[in-house]
């Protein structure tokens, strides 16, 4: 198997590369910037570069619920664009919400994009995780309640939805990996725990590619 990984930073996908386990016939490691564009743009570069049978996408991540406590590791089944569509003095409309766009569009399903349940066969009792992605990370109240509000989202990244949206319309497998560094909440680094989170991630994702 064939396998494309990708992150935001070096640092993040330094676990990858210090992997025995990972090799260049194995394995492709490809740093995709932060935030949705340079992610979309690069991913799809790579996809187009080669032949893979799964891409994995892995980086760390701000969890909006207890479930997910700072150093657990989570699979994430299901993205939304948090912050694509209207701002309103009533609030924040999505494209879905003012009929600017079909719900269920491919590859949106209910206005979500959803990863293949066949990646995840091999991640028995990792917590899976809704996840939001946002152009700005959320630090201050009223927006996170909003977040909440409308999306129910378990973390919060900057790229997921640009990687999953790039495999889906690749018709490629997909998994995501994220590892929670920090709660979503007004920002407080001495809060976060970035080597705690890596280090977590890195187990997981040595396990993952032993099983596979």
């Amino acid at each position: 198997m064939k396998l494309l990984i990708t992150a935001a930073t070096p640092e993040e996908l330094l676990i990858a590369q210090q992997l025995a386990v990972v090799t260049p016939e194995t394995c492709h490691c490809a740093v995709t910037g932060v935030g949705l564009a340079p992610t979309a743009y690069h991913t799809l570069k790579c996809l187009q570069a080669g032949h893979y049978d799964l891409a994995v996408n892995i980086g760390i991540a701000g969890s909006f619920t207890e479930r997910l406590p700072v150093g657990s590791v989570c699979a994430v089944n299901k993205e939304y664009l948090g912050d694509c569509g209207i701002q309103t003095p009533k609030g924040f409309f999505t494209l879905f919400d003012e009929h600017i766009l079909n719900a269920n569009t491919f590859p949106f399903v209910d206005g979500a994009l959803h990863a293949p349940a066949q990646p995840m066969t091999h991640l028995a009792g990792i917590p899976v995780a809704t996840g939001v992605t946002v152009h700005t990370v959320s630090g201050e109240p009223q927006r996170i309640a909003e977040l909440q509000s409308r999306f129910s989202p378990d973390i919060e990244t900057m790229e997921s939805a640009a990687f999953f949206y790039v495999c889906l319309q690749e018709k490629i497998p997909f998994l995501a990996l994220r590892a929670i560094s920090n709660k979503v909440e007004p920002r407080d680094k001495s809060k976060w725990n970035i080597p705690l989170a890596l280090q977590n991630l890195s187990n997981m994702l040595k396990n993952y590619i032993y099983e596979i």
